[in-house]
């Protein structure tokens, strides 16, 4: 049997501080609303703290405050989109602070454009749009490596 791109892949855009974060809908264990993270001493601002989800302890980050520790909107989320590990972390799930409700998209292929690498941005992959709407790719096994070396 031959690998082939699937016809059309289940996403989530995700509102974030500027442009809204693209994700599979498989990454995402759930959509929470906001909790006051409890505050880690000592560890990275982008760190906001941990909350309790389904009575375990979940790190809480901004991919924001990864590249831009000077953007004071995103220390304050309105949502919490907990993730499951892609494999590269210790940890089963953590959360992202998030601005608002997601939506649900379906991206093919071929509509996706790639606007441009985000190199200079560690925690996001690349910018793309999707059916004509800007949106970012995060970069989930570089944020979860961070995520290990800090925690």
């Amino acid at each position: 049997m031959a690998n082939h791109l699937p016809e059309q892949i289940a996403s989530l855009l995700i509102p974030m501080v500027g442009r809204p974060l693209l994700l599979p809908n498989v990454a995402v264990a759930e959509i929470v609303p906001w909790q006051e993270p409890e505050r880690l001493e000592g560890k990275p601002h982008w760190v906001l703290g941990e909350v309790e989800w389904r009575g375990i302890k979940v790190p809480v980050i901004s991919l924001e405050l990864m590249n831009d520790p000077d953007l004071e909107d995103a220390y304050q989320g309105n949502r919490l989109a907990v993730l499951n590990g892609v494999g590269q972390t210790q940890r089963p799930f953590y959360a992202l602070s998030a601005q608002g409700i997601p939506r649900l998209v379906r991206v093919f292929p071929d509509e996706i454009g790639n606007e441009q690498d985000a190199t200079e941005e560690k925690s996001y992959a690349m910018h793309v749009q999707v059916s004509g709407e800007r949106a970012v790719i995060p970069d989930l096994v570089a944020v979860e490596k961070e995520l290990d070396a800090v925690l």
